[in-house]
This record gives C-alpha cells, sequence and structure tokens, in this order.
C-alpha cells in the first residue's frame, strides 16, 4: 500500500518595503534628518540680530562682536549661530570674563532670530592704588561696592583713594565689602557734619594690622582702627572737632587719633 506524502506550501515573504515598520522607521528619520537640518543650516532660526541693553561705558558694537565671534566657533564641524544652539551659559561667562566693567550678564533668546543681552554696569565708589616703596609707580583701579576692580583709573578730587598692599585683579574682589562701606559711611557721616566738625576725606591708606590713616583734604589726618567700634571714634572726633580745636587752628593739625578707648590725642605741625 503506498503512503501518500504531504508537502507544506512555503510562504512567500513578503517585501520588507510593504512593511509598516519599515516605513514608520524611514518617516522618522526623514523627520529627524529635517529638524537637524532645519537647526544647523536653516535660515530659519539663524541669529541675525544682536541686541545689547543697560551699557552705556562700554559700547554696543563692543559686545555685540564677541558675541558674533562665537557664533562661528564650530561644534563638530557646525557653525553655532542657530539661536537653538547658541550656547548661552558658556558665552555669559565669557562676556563676565572679557568685560570686568560688568556686575551682571543675562542673556535670552527673542525668536526668530535675535539674541538679547542685558548688562549692568559696576558704578566706581573709589579708587584703589597699590601702596608702593618710594619712587616706584603705583597703578590705580576703579572699584565698586563690592570692592571689586573693574577698569584702571586715575586719581582724582571726585573719588576718595584707598590704598593697601596686594595686587589687583579685575573683576574679582580686593577690598572687603564690609571694610569698603565702613569707610565710606565714615567719609559720608563728616562730609555732611557741617562746620565745625565737617570735613572731606581725600584718601584711606589701609594697614595690614587694621590700622586706617584718614588723609583730608586739608591735609591733616585721623587715626582709626578697624578692631575699635567705628561709631565711638566717630563721636569722639566729633567732639574733639567741635569743642577742642578752634577753626583758625584746623590747618596747623597734623592728625588726630581716636583709636585708644575714651581719649583723643592731637597733634599739631611743629
Amino acid at each position: 500500500m503506498r503512503k501518500l506524502l504531504r508537502f507544506k506550501r512555503k510562504k512567500k515573504r513578503a517585501s520588507f518595503l510593504k512593511r509598516r515598520l519599515f516605513w514608520y522607521a524611514a518617516g522618522l528619520l526623514f523627520l529627524l534628518t529635517f529638524l537637524f537640518w532645519a537647526v544647523m543650516f536653516s535660515s530659519w532660526l539663524e541669529i541675525r540680530e544682536v541686541k545689547v541693553q543697560g551699557t552705556n561705558e562700554v559700547a554696543k558694537e563692543r559686545i555685540a562682536a564677541v558675541v558674533k565671534e562665537s557664533f562661528w566657533r564650530d561644534f563638530f564641524g557646525v557653525p553655532q549661530n542657530s539661536i537653538l544652539l547658541a550656547n548661552l551659559p558658556k558665552l555669559q561667562a565669557e562676556l563676565r570674563e572679557r568685560f570686568p566693567a560688568f556686575s551682571l550678564v543675562s542673556l535670552r533668546r527673542s525668536l526668530p532670530h535675535a539674541l538679547v543681552v542685558e548688562v549692568v554696569e559696576r558704578q566706581q565708589v573709589g579708587t584703589w592704588c597699590a601702596r608702593a616703596q618710594a619712587g616706584e609707580d603705583s597703578p590705580c583701579f576703579a572699584v565698586d561696592r563690592a570692592g571689586i576692580p573693574f577698569a584702571e583709573a586715575e586719581q582724582d578730587a571726585f573719588f576718595a583713594v584707598f590704598s593697601s598692599w596686594g595686587t589687583a585683579a579685575l573683576g574679582e574682589e580686593l577690598l572687603d565689602p564690609s571694610l569698603l562701606s565702613l569707610l565710606l559711611g565714615f567719609q559720608e557721616k563728616f562730609e555732611k557734619a557741617g562746620e565745625p566738625a565737617g570735613f572731606s576725606v581725600s584718601a584711606f591708606e589701609i594697614g595690614s594690622q587694621g590700622q586706617v590713616e584718614a588723609r583730608t583734604a586739608e591735609g591733616w589726618k585721623i587715626l582709626l582702627d578697624l578692631a575699635e567700634s567705628m561709631e565711638w571714634q566717630e563721636t569722639k572726633l566729633e567732639l574733639v572737632l567741635r569743642q577742642k580745636i578752634p577753626p583758625e587752628r584746623r590747618e596747623e593739625l597734623e592728625y588726630i587719633d581716636v583709636r585708644f578707648g575714651d581719649q583723643a590725642y592731637l597733634k599739631y605741625l611743629d
């Protein structure tokens, strides 16, 4: 008896071109490629304008030039002039480094084609000059209320000069802000004191042991100690000027020393 053999017919495999998954993947790849091109190369999101706000001392053109220069630093061979690719934190840090006169820098995107740079400039409250040996030149810098030098400066009558040992680095704290505030408060108090206690301070020489010599515009000095109460030293100084020194003898003063306890010591020129 013959045995009947059965053979299964092989199903014909469908072409991968007819599979949905392939077309989904192809569509996604196309979309991603298009988005990559739109972000990297398309003029749709190209930065065309840099708006600078808040600057008075530094030319806006200088700031904009630094920003635009950063657009053409390649990122794996691709320029970064797309508004979506601009590295704002890195650019902000660079602007702070390049322009120490700025106390604050912020950047924001203004779609589709503008980048906005907002800055706050430091305001000078005094001039710091390094203490120098006899015969040496002393470099001077403008300082703000945070005690940060931000630009080279000349000595003038409008700002008091603060001198101490040290080396200035633009954009980095040089004078302790609380010390600077204390001395500026001393200066302001006596500029507003009126006759016969009023005077103008032209310079503060800060010693390494907390000793301070305040030089007046009249030429005489006040000796202060930062370790003692500044308020009490101011009180003693005002009492001495009002009660102990005749106005006609002010020009004969060499110094008033208010550093010690309840005492104030006077010395006249020889």
